[in-house]
């Protein structure tokens, strides 16, 4: 084993993978990251490491990024970086969620302000992401070395949001669902229709990642807000309160896009 490679292990206690983990996305740059192109082609590119927060390893991209379009399309990705002056190279996998919640992107913009300009500053257009059923690999370029599993525990409080199994059946659903948004429009506008438009927009979008494909400019005509400002609003808290519901049959959405059920759920 090469002897810096060596020393720097000694360093790290690898028997806590998120904490290792952190200290070299924390030390080392550049780092990349690897993903499936639109293409279906592998595609590589630098990406700059910001936090963890509730074991959760954060990262900031743009709504208009080609990363995010492939994240979207395939929600897995590889980083990687060197160890400078060693022969070790990190390498951290996982599943990409994203998150627009106040309180992440308040702290992208607090703590690495740089970045935050770089990308645009429009917060619209900003987007946070994490991942989970994360697992990392510390290893040696040179051959014969042992090369050492870190496993990292899935982030802790943290909303991963709606997950859909990927059934035809469900796609049809939610497609019946936005067209009879549009065709029906609600009587009066309450907080409540607001909230259950809040939660059609997160499915849409949900499913949107699923299948490219899918009009879901239905709910985009339909939806009841007057400003852009209130749709976050009411698409925050409709994530907030569906929390990590997993969509595994049709009778899954009826029950959560349904005002009753999101009323149970207000504080």
């Amino acid at each position: 084993m090469d002897p810096d490679y060596g020393a720097f292990l000694q360093t790290l206690d690898l028997t806590d993978g998120l904490a290792a983990s952190r200290l070299m996305l924390e030390r080392f740059s550049p780092l990349f990251a690897g993903t499936i192109g639109l293409d279906n082609h592998p595609q590589v590119r630098p990406v700059e490491y910001l936090f963890e927060q509730n074991q959760a390893l954060y990262f900031l991209t743009t709504k208009s990024s080609r990363l995010y379009a492939e994240l979207c399309q395939t929600p897995y990705v590889q980083l990687c970086l060197t160890i400078p002056g060693t022969t070790a190279v990190f390498r951290l996998s996982g599943k990409v969620c994203f998150t627009e919640e106040s309180e992440i992107l308040d702290r992208c913009e607090k703590e690495r302000s740089d970045l935050f300009q770089r990308l645009g500053a429009d917060r619209k257009l900003l987007i946070a992401f994490f991942l989970i059923g994360a697992s990392g690999e510390l290893s040696s370029t040179l051959p014969l070395t042992e090369e050492r599993k870190l496993y990292l525990p899935d982030p802790d409080g943290v909303l991963i949001g709606i997950t859909i199994k990927k059934k035809t059946e469900l796609r049809d659903r939610l497609s019946r669902i936005l067209a009879r948004r549009e065709a029906e429009p609600f009587a009066e506008t309450t907080e409540l229709t607001k909230l259950y438009d809040g939660a059609l927009f997160v499915f849409a979008e949900a499913a949107k990642a699923l299948w490219p494909r899918m009009d879901i400019q239905p709910i985009e005509r339909a939806a009841v807000f007057e400003t852009w400002d209130e749709r976050e609003k009411y698409t925050g808290l409709a994530a907030k309160l569906i929390g990590n519901a997993v969509i595994e049959k049709p009778e899954d959405l009826t029950y959560w896009l349904n005002t009753e059920t999101l009323q149970q759920l207000l504080p």
